[in-house]
C-alpha cells in the first residue's frame, strides 16, 4: 500500500507539474500575470513570493496548479481585483492565448518523449520478452497459487520452453483447464499448478502475470528517434481507443479514475522503477490528448472558444466563456465522481 501511495503521488505530482508549468511559461512570456503556482493541495504549509507571483506548497502533496489572471474558472474575480487589465488573459492576443492554453498538453508530451528517450538511452529498447515473470496482478490466479516476481517459466505440463511466447500462447489456449507449470526460483525448479481464467473480452485465457521485457541497448540518436516513435504509438493508441468510447466500442465503465490509476501505479511500481517510468509516459500522453478534446473546463474547450473567435474576429465575452467552462467543470467531476465510484467496486470485485 505504501509503495503505492508514494508511486502515486509520484507520477500524478511530475505530470501536473509539467503540464501547468507550460502554461506557466508561455503565460508569464505573454505577459499574463500567474496569481500562484501550488505544489499540492489543501491547506498551505510554505510560500514564497517572486514579483506577482506565489509559489506555494501545500499539505497534501500531490498534483499542482496555476491561478492565470482573468482565466480562473473557480472564482477569480477576487484574485483579479487590482491586477491591470494588460496583464490579464484575456487582454493578450489570440495568438499569445493560443499558445499558453496548448503549452499545457504539449508539456505532457514532452515529458513522455524525455522519460522514453532517457529509458532507451540509459536501459534500452525492448526488444522481446524473457522467461521471467514481471509483473503479477492482484488478486490474479498467479497470485493464489504463488508465483512470484522474477520467477522464470521454464516448462508447461512437463515440456520445456524456450521462449516465453510459446508458454503464453499455451496460457492463452487452455482458459479453464489446470496447467503444471515448471518454475526456476532462486536457483531451484518447482512445479506450480494454475488454471488459466477466461478473459471475456480478449477471449483468452490468462493466469495474471506479465513478462519481463529484454532491453537492447542503443546509442543517444537512436534512443532520440526511438523516443519519438514511441510517443507517436502512444498517441495513436490513445486517440483509437478514444474513438471506440465515443462509438460506443468502449464503456465509460471501463475507464479508470483516480482510484483505478492508483491502482494501476501501484502494480507498475511493484514491477520496477523502469515499469513505472514506462507508466509515467503513457499517462502524459494520455492526459495531454484527452486535455485536447474540445470539452468546456479542458485546454481543448478553451481552444474551441479561440477557433471560434478567429473565425468571427470578435471576442466572445470572457464573463460567459468562463461560466461555461464552470459548468463544463461541474459535469467533469460528475464524470470522474462516478467513474472513482466504478474503479472501487470493480476492486471489491476483483
Amino acid at each position: 500500500m505504501l509503495l503505492t501511495i508514494i508511486s502515486f503521488i509520484f507520477v500524478f505530482t511530475l505530470l501536473a507539474v509539467a503540464h501547468e508549468g507550460g502554461h506557466f511559461y508561455f503565460a508569464r512570456r505573454a505577459g499574463i500575470r500567474v496569481h500562484e503556482f501550488g505544489l499540492g493541495f489543501g491547506p498551505r504549509i510554505f510560500s514564497i513570493k517572486r514579483g506577482n507571483t506565489t509559489y506555494s506548497l501545500n499539505a497534501i502533496p500531490i498534483l499542482a496548479f496555476v491561478r492565470i489572471a482573468g482565466a480562473d474558472t473557480e472564482g477569480g474575480e477576487k484574485d483579479d481585483e487590482g491586477c491591470p487589465e494588460n496583464e490579464k488573459f484575456y487582454s493578450k492576443s489570440l495568438k499569445e492565448r493560443f499558445l499558453a492554453t496548448v503549452a499545457g498538453p504539449i508539456a505532457n508530451l514532452i515529458l513522455a518523449f524525455i522519460v522514453l528517450t532517457l529509458i532507451f538511452m540509459f536501459v534500452g529498447v525492448p526488444k522481446s520478452i524473457t522467461n521471467e515473470i514481471g509483473t503479477i496482478s492482484k488478486n490474479s490466479e498467479a497470485q493464489k497459487v504463488g508465483l512470484k516476481i522474477g520467477d522464470k517459466i521454464i516448462a508447461v505440463n512437463g515440456k520445456h520452453y524456450k521462449k516465453m511466447d510459446a508458454i503464453i500462447e499455451i496460457i492463452h489456449q487452455n482458459s479453464g483447464k489446470e496447467l503444471l507449470l515448471g518454475i526456476m526460483r532462486d536457483g531451484k525448479e518447482l512445479s506450480i499448478k494454475a488454471t488459466p481464467k477466461l478473459n471475456k473480452k480478449l477471449k483468452v485465457g490468462l493466469i495474471g502475470f506479465s513478462p519481463k521485457p529484454f532491453y537492447e541497448k542503443v546509442n543517444p540518436l537512436m534512443a532520440i528517434r526511438y523516443g519519438f516513435e514511441q510517443v507517436g504509438l502512444l498517441c495513436l493508441m490513445t486517440l483509437n481507443i478514444l474513438g471506440m468510447l465515443f462509438t460506443g466500442r468502449v464503456s465509460v465503465t471501463d475507464l479508470a479514475g483516480p482510484v483505478g490509476i492508483a491502482h494501476i501505479t501501484g502494480q507498475y511500481a511493484q514491477s520496477g522503477f523502469v515499469s513505472l517510468l514506462h507508466f509515467l509516459a503513457l499517462l502524459n500522453v494520455n492526459i495531454g490528448l484527452l486535455n485536447l478534446l474540445p470539452i468546456p473546463a479542458l485546454d481543448g474547450g478553451r481552444i474551441v472558444f479561440q477557433i471560434i473567435e478567429a473565425v468571427r474576429r470578435k471576442a466572445i465575452d470572457p464573463a460567459l466563456e468562463n461560466k461555461i467552462h464552470q459548468w463544463g467543470l461541474v459535469a467533469l467531476l460528475a464524470l470522474m465522481a462516478f467513474i472513482t465510484l466504478n474503479d472501487v467496486l470493480r476492486i471489491f470485485r476483483s
